[in-house]
């Protein structure tokens, strides 16, 4: 007889939480399959394009990961050219990130494979439903 994963833990919110940013994400990986993109990578680029010149740590901040992590994504960035660091001149120890003219042509061609993957994950509500869903989710974020 097959186990089944009782409702104490699947009703509990972490868990659904969890769930559905797994599935986010794999819808992600399906919609974007051959421009070779994370969700990571992506984020990146929309917080550079809403942000000039940021702080590396800032995105560190900004993405919930520590330094190490941030340092090997915008490594991998930066080397197909999507952004651009730069130090900081007020402190040399910090690094500015600005995106590039191909970084903005690969916005440009993720954002549409992206948007799809929200609206996948998103078909079984409504218009109004989902404005609820992100206006609650926004609440609970500091």
């Amino acid at each position: 007889m097959a186990q089944v994963l009782p409702d104490s833990i699947r009703h509990q919110f972490g868990y659904l939480l969890a769930k559905t940013h797994q599935r986010q994400l794999r819808l992600f990986e399906t919609h974007t399959q051959g421009m070779q993109v994370s969700a990571r990578q992506y984020a990146t680029l929309l917080a550079l394009e809403a942000n000039d010149a940021l702080h590396q740590s800032d995105l560190a901040e900004w993405l919930g990961l520590d330094r190490t992590t941030v340092t090997y994504l915008v490594d991998g960035l930066e080397q197909r050219r999507w952004i651009r660091r730069q130090r900081d001149p007020a402190d040399r120890r910090a690094h500015r990130l600005h995106l590039t003219e191909d970084g903005i042509a690969a916005l440009a061609d993720i954002r549409p494979a992206a948007g799809a993957a929200t609206q996948a994950l998103l078909a079984p509500l409504g218009a109004d439903e989902q404005t609820q869903l992100r206006a609650l989710l926004a609440r609970l974020l500091p």
